[in-house]
């Protein structure tokens, strides 16, 4: 099979898991929700890097968003989930392994993408969430952190990316 259409395979595939775990696993929070997908964007900009692994993330979320009834936050998500692909793409992609030390640090400047991010959407959406919507982003940018590391050694102990081969 082509590599490019390996690799589009590959990110339809972690869209769908992106969305998965955005829309279905969720935990209601003041002006949200918290959920898993942002784990799965970190995985897949590490197995497949580059700009699949940017749509895939914005993809999924954006479609959590659209789904979920969170239309309005939907073009900052896009924009956050591109953002946050990006420090793993640049120290993940091209390593034999998914949890590196470097991989396992790029979930803080992720976490602060994120909190960053909506916190900025959140003045120009409803200045009211602003400061309200901080503690359930860090909340999700931990969670995410924590269970991208046990995907990522789990996904390492099966050497998942030598058996994807999207080199």
């Amino acid at each position: 099979m082509n590599k490019n259409l390996r690799k589009m395979v590959t990110a339809g595939l972690f869209a769908a898991m992106i969305f998965v775990f955005t829309y279905f696993i969720k935990v209601p929070v003041a002006s949200g929700y918290v959920h898993l997908g942002d784990a799965l964007i970190y995985v897949c900009a590490c197995i497949i890097g580059g700009p699949w692994a940017i749509l895939a993330g914005a993809i999924g979320e954006g479609l959590a968003d659209l789904v979920g009834g969170y239309a309005a936050y939907a073009p900052a998500t896009i924009i956050v989930k591109a953002l946050i692909a990006l420090p793993f793409i640049f120290t993940g992609a091209k390593k034999e392994k998914i949890l590196t030390p470097a991989t396992a640090l790029m979930t803080v400047p992720a976490g602060l993408i994120t909190v960053g991010g909506y916190f900025i959407a959140d003045l120009i959406i409803d200045k009211s969430y602003a400061i309200v919507d901080i503690p359930g982003n860090i909340i999700q940018a931990v969670g995410s952190a924590v269970l991208f590391v046990i995907i990522a050694a789990a996904f390492d102990a099966v050497k998942i990316k030598s058996k994807i081969s999207l080199k």
